[in-house]
């Protein structure tokens, strides 16, 4: 059956080549598709019969055939926007602006991409959150720019040397990649894509364009970790689910 399927698909496939084709190279004014003609009906229009026939005839289980998804982009992106973070062998690492440097206490001479988390590599090397990653392999690293452009030189090594500032010392790491695999290179990100109209989430820091996207489809709504489920019925005499919420009868429904 499963080939059967298959079978099914493909055909539907090379049929609705067989029509963008015959389309494309047909003169007469009833195709509708013919180069240089009026399209009285849309493209997806003309292959819709052929879409629901394979659809229709398809055996359960079969994969169906359904035109894809078009792209959605921002309403406005800055072909200058800043970066806001990167993520490299399980470093998440920060531009370290005057506001952070006043925050943290950290001397305003020193220059460099604050290194806010870590995991994975970046932690077995002894890296830590709160230091500063100033250069690689002895290339200076004054923002994530040159985070990005020094960590693309080293993408196919299997470690390499770091310099980080942390409590008043200059200390150097050796990052190793997962053993036989590369380093690859840092990915950038910009900050979260507003919605138009919100409030400036910084009233202070310059236009919301230097770092921020302006457009409807940078976040997933609901968020996940926002969507609350009912909570379950409890047994008379289970033990408690949470121990620090209160009485189950607040929230739980108690059944025999």
């Amino acid at each position: 059956m499963k080939n059967i399927g298959q079978g099914v698909v493909t055909v539907g496939i090379f049929a609705i080549l067989a029509i963008i084709v015959l389309g494309l190279f047909d003169d007469s004014d009833t195709a509708g598709l013919a180069v240089g003609k009026k399209r009285d009906i849309p493209l997806q229009a003309a292959l819709m019969p052929v879409l629901v026939n394979v659809a229709m005839n398809a055996p359960a289980g079969a994969t169906s055939v359904t035109a894809p998804p078009l792209a959605t982009q921002p309403d406005f992106f800055s072909p200058k926007i800043k970066r806001s973070e990167a993520h490299w062998q399980g470093m998440e690492a920060l531009p370290l602006t005057t506001e952070l440097k006043k925050k943290l206490n950290y001397p305003m001479s020193i220059e460099g991409v604050l290194i806010d988390e870590v995991s994975l590599q970046s932690a077995l090397a002894g890296i830590l959150a709160g230091d500063i990653l100033v250069s690689i392999n002895n290339r200076p690293v004054v923002n994530l720019d040159d985070m990005y452009r020094q960590s693309r030189k080293v993408q196919k090594n299997k470690s390499v040397m770091l310099m980080v500032y942390r409590h008043g010392q200059w200390m150097r790491f050796q990052l190793s990649a997962v053993p036989g695999e590369n380093l690859g290179f840092a990915q950038v990100e910009t900050a979260p894509m507003v919605l138009p109209g919100d409030i400036r989430p910084h009233p202070y820091r310059g236009p919301c364009t230097d770092c921020h996207a302006i457009g409807v489809t940078g976040h997933l709504v609901p968020d996940p970790d926002g969507i609350v489920l009912p909570p379950p019925a409890i047994k008379v005499g289970v033990g408690r689910p949470h121990q620090d919420r209160g009485p189950c009868v607040a929230c739980h429904r108690i059944i025999p």
